[in-house]
């Protein structure tokens, strides 16, 4: 775990691609998914094929509280 900010410690991040049947999978489960912006090319998420990924684990340090977090660092529209 490293320091990402005050009070917030980060996991070391994995680097991934994520496929069209994830991000449709996750689309539907959460339809914020779908509806994040690339970081890229400035697209959501729900019309790429693929996304390159750093994803790491964010824990707040004084409630241990946990959330994920995703950083897109290539894609198929670029």
């Amino acid at each position: 775990m490293a320091t990402a900010s005050t009070g917030v410690e980060s996991s070391d991040p994995v680097t991934r691609t994520i496929e069209e049947p994830e991000i449709d999978r996750r689309s539907a489960t959460s339809p914020y998914f779908g509806r994040f912006t690339c970081e890229i090319c400035g697209d959501d998420f729900s019309v790429h094929r693929w996304l390159t990924v750093k994803e790491c684990e964010f824990t707040d340090i004084a409630t241990q509280e946990t959330w994920p977090g995703l950083t897109v660092i290539a894609c198929d529209r670029s």
